[in-house]
């Protein structure tokens, strides 16, 4: 497998479990809503031993803490998770952006920082022409 490949993966896997987290937080704000352990703005006390009788459904109170303790679980591991793929996609930009050679340092400004290969050939002070053979030598 090519640097390459592995660093988009690793970048994609950060995205899937972003999206993840994004989905236990907004199940959270509905188990506290359907629990309605904010309590509703008409009513100043709020009976959690019974099920709504106002036509609106309630989640019983012992459930939703159960599924909120469990949620919580998840969105932890999640934010865990994506801090140490953040900080390997770190390292490894890190480790890369020390490559030597022009192939290298092309294929690291294309990849990794995302530049356009005008942009590189300035910065390295090569010519466009020269600098979009050397990444035709490198395929993504």
């Amino acid at each position: 497998m090519r640097l390459n490949d592995s660093y988009m993966d690793l970048c994609n896997s950060i995205d899937a479990w972003k999206v993840r987290l994004d989905g236990y937080r907004a199940e959270l704000k509905a188990v506290i809503k359907l629990a309605k352990l904010n309590g509703p703005s008409d009513i100043q006390g709020v009976d959690y031993s019974k099920v709504g009788s106002s036509g609106s459904a309630q989640l019983p109170l012992l459930e939703a803490l159960e599924r909120i303790h469990r949620i919580e679980s998840h969105i932890l591991l999640h934010e865990e998770t994506i801090a140490h793929l953040e900080e390997t996609k770190r390292k490894m930009e890190e480790k890369v952006s020390e490559l030597r050679g022009l192939d290298n340092k092309v294929v690291y400004m294309r990849d990794f920082q995302g530049k356009k290969l005008k942009e590189i050939a300035d910065e390295l002070g090569y010519s466009y022409d020269y600098i979009r053979e050397v990444s035709a030598k490198n395929p993504r």
